[in-house]
This record gives structure tokens, C-alpha cells and sequence, in this order.
């Protein structure tokens, strides 16, 4: 975010494109079991930003210094999409704490979603085997079901 002139892209600016057309949230993922360690569960913060203008992602991307942009699949009836994801901790950090004072729909997600990163920059690496008794895993999970519940559609 230093790379560019902060005039370019305001707080409030970026912040609608997050209430409006974002995702703030984390990932499950099951690591399997090898002979080697066993099964655990990974969780993996993440911001997703749709939006039909590449352009304006790529000001986002350019801005925050990380992250992609993905096209998505389209049928012959819409205009072509595109999705600006950004997965890696510390730029995702930096971005969220400059939004969260502007974001209004989404500011639970992001105070959630800071709390997992810093739990997750705190945490000590376990390695070696046998049992290893409670781990950051347990707040992770709670963070992760909170967030699902913050970002279920519908009733």
C-alpha cells in the first residue's frame, strides 16, 4: 500500500466495494493423513472483492501490493466477472486495518477475521509426534464458526 499515493484509493471508497461486493472470511481445509504425520485441520484467512470492472480491481490489487485477480465463468447472458482475492496474512492485515474504520456491513467480519490473524501470528509451531494437546486450532474454530454464521445468506 506504500508503492501507491494514498489519494488514489480512499478508505471509504474500497470499504463500499468490501460491504458491497466482498467477502471477508476463512477457508476449512482437512490436511490428510500420511505415514509420516497426522490428519489436522488448516483454516486460511481470506478477502474476496467481485466485481464486473477489471480495472478497478487491479487498483485494488495494485494498491495493496498482493493478491489475484481470477476471471469467472460466465454464460452467454452476463457480462464477463472478475474476482480480486487476497490470502496472505500480513498484506491482508495492513488492507483490513486501513478499511475498517469505513466498512459498514461488514465490520464484524473484519474485527473477526483481524482477531484470527493475530492469534494465528502469536501461535507457536508444534512439530514432532504424539499428542499435543490444546492448540490454537480450538480459538480458530470458533473464529471460523462465527464467521459463517456472520456470512450466511438468507434467514
Amino acid at each position: 500500500m506504500d508503492n501507491i499515493k494514498k489519494e488514489t484509493l480512499s478508505g471509504e471508497y474500497v470499504a463500499g466495494f468490501i460491504d458491497g461486493e466482498g467477502y471477508i472470511g476463512i477457508t476449512f481445509q482437512r490436511k490428510k493423513e500420511t505415514h509420516c504425520q497426522s490428519a489436522s485441520a488448516r483454516y486460511h484467512p481470506y478477502l474476496i472483492i467481485t466485481n464486473n470492472n477489471y480495472e478497478i480491481l487491479n487498483d485494488i490489487k495494485k494498491f495493496v501490493g498482493s493478491g489475484r485477480i481470477y476471471k469467472l465463468s460466465r454464460n452467454y447472458k452476463q457480462k464477463q466477472g472478475f474476482q480480486y482475492k487476497l490470502t496472505k496474512m500480513e498484506p491482508l492485515r495492513r488492507f483490513l486495518n486501513f478499511v475498517h474504520p469505513y466498512l459498514h456491513l461488514k465490520q464484524k467480519q473484519c474485527e473477526f477475521l483481524l482477531a484470527f490473524i493475530d492469534i494465528r501470528k502469536n501461535a507457536k509451531i508444534i512439530t514432532g509426534r504424539g499428542y499435543r494437546g490444546a492448540t490454537s486450532y480450538t480459538i480458530e474454530e470458533k473464529i471460523y464458526q462465527k464467521l459463517l454464521n456472520l456470512n450466511k445468506r438468507g434467514e
